[in-house]
């Protein structure tokens, strides 16, 4: 499946107003070089000179060329610049992409004279409420939502501020019987469940793994079958058909990074809790992390301390016990000791270094 041939050409006219909302204060309209550094940061592709570097699209030629099926509307196109990885698998597509407040339209003009019969399947992460327009309703999402768009039909995307989308691209005949609920969706947004999470969470990592860190691999031991069949079982969520997500290895992997990632800060989180709300046995839950390289204590200590580094590197009045406790370490020391095992010296020591 080609990205080029199914994602969004462009009409140079001005935007309708964006979201509902205005703009919150705080949030940026247009790409900065620390929000482009803080997005790759994210995707955790960093400045190695092998990896691969995203296409930039900037002025009218950029907004012309940005997404090939779907009109892009800015205000002032000359000023446009985005950015964006992507990537064609063997039978989908992923792509992260960090773009300016504008609107995507795909028109039924373009609908009838550009079909594409696929589903577009996103999630973004940054601050700011975005608005999905198809099959005449309005569904407002934000961050860490899962967003289904069909390609068949004509619909909007519109974007009050600087955005970060990450996604794939799946072809309808990929998604067994559930093809008609791609084909005909009436809510566009998925709930806040487990499955749903877990699947916002897997997008995210999966579309970074194989578009921008590992261009054109599959993300460590996933496939694109058990990638497609994590996705199937969040969409049928959407009419409430029934799923055996609970039997899905990647759907467990998945909610428990989720369930870390909301949860390290309590220091009483543990591999048990995971296994209490997934329902569970510990035993249970072990057997699905058999075949990974780091168990899930470690994964809760490892994202702990990811907190912790935020922490101090961004609040340098803040005491290391502060932090410590801010980011779910039990004890001082045990943060120390870690910090140390990562870094290579203390907490104390690394900040000083880093505020020079």
């Amino acid at each position: 499946m080609s990205y080029s041939s199914t994602l969004p050409k462009t009409a140079l006219s001005k935007t309708r107003p964006s979201v509902s909302a205005a703009t919150r204060p705080g949030l940026s309209t247009r790409l900065t070089p620390r929000t482009v550094a803080e997005w790759e940061a994210r995707l955790g592709v960093g400045s190695a000179a092998t990896r691969p570097r995203p296409d930039r699209f900037t002025g009218q030629s950029g907004t012309a060329s940005y997404s090939p099926t779907v009109d892009v509307r800015i205000a002032e196109p000359d000023s446009f610049h985005a950015m964006r990885f992507a990537q064609n698998l063997s039978s989908i597509a992923t792509y992260c992409a960090l773009q300016p407040a504008m609107t995507l339209e795909r028109t039924a003009e373009r609908v009838r004279t550009e079909p594409s019969e696929a589903l577009v399947v996103s999630v973004s992460g940054m601050r700011g409420q975005s608005l999905v327009r198809q099959g005449g309703r309005e569904f407002v999402y934000g961050p860490g939502d899962l967003v289904f768009v069909s390609n068949a039909a004509p619909y909007s995307l519109i974007t009050n501020a600087v955005s970060d989308p990450s996604g794939l691209l799946i072809p309808f005949t990929r998604l067994g019987k559930p093809r008609h609920i791609a084909e005909r969706l009436q809510r566009p947004v998925a709930a806040n469940t487990p499955l749903a999470r877990a699947a916002a969470v897997f997008v995210r990592r999966f579309a970074a793994e194989t578009s921008a860190i590992n261009a054109g691999q599959a993300a460590g031991n996933v496939s694109e079958q058990a990638a497609v069949d994590l996705i199937v079982a969040a969409l049928s969520e959407l009419e409430g058909s029934p799923s055996a997500s609970e039997d899905n290895a990647l759907f467990v992997q998945e909610a428990a990074r989720d369930l870390i990632d909301r949860h390290h800060r309590d220091a009483t989180f543990s591999p048990d809790a995971i296994a209490e709300h997934l329902h569970l046995s510990r035993r249970q839950l072990y057997r699905y992390f058999e075949s990974c390289e780091t168990s899930l204590a470690s994964r809760i200590a490892d994202r702990r301390l990811q907190t912790a580094h935020e922490l101090l590197v961004q609040n340098a009045g803040a005491s290391i016990s502060a932090i410590a406790l801010s980011s779910g370490f039990p004890t001082v020391a045990t943060f120390r000791n870690r910090f140390k095992s990562r870094y290579g010296v203390g907490p104390v020591e690394y900040r000083h270094r880093v505020r020079g």
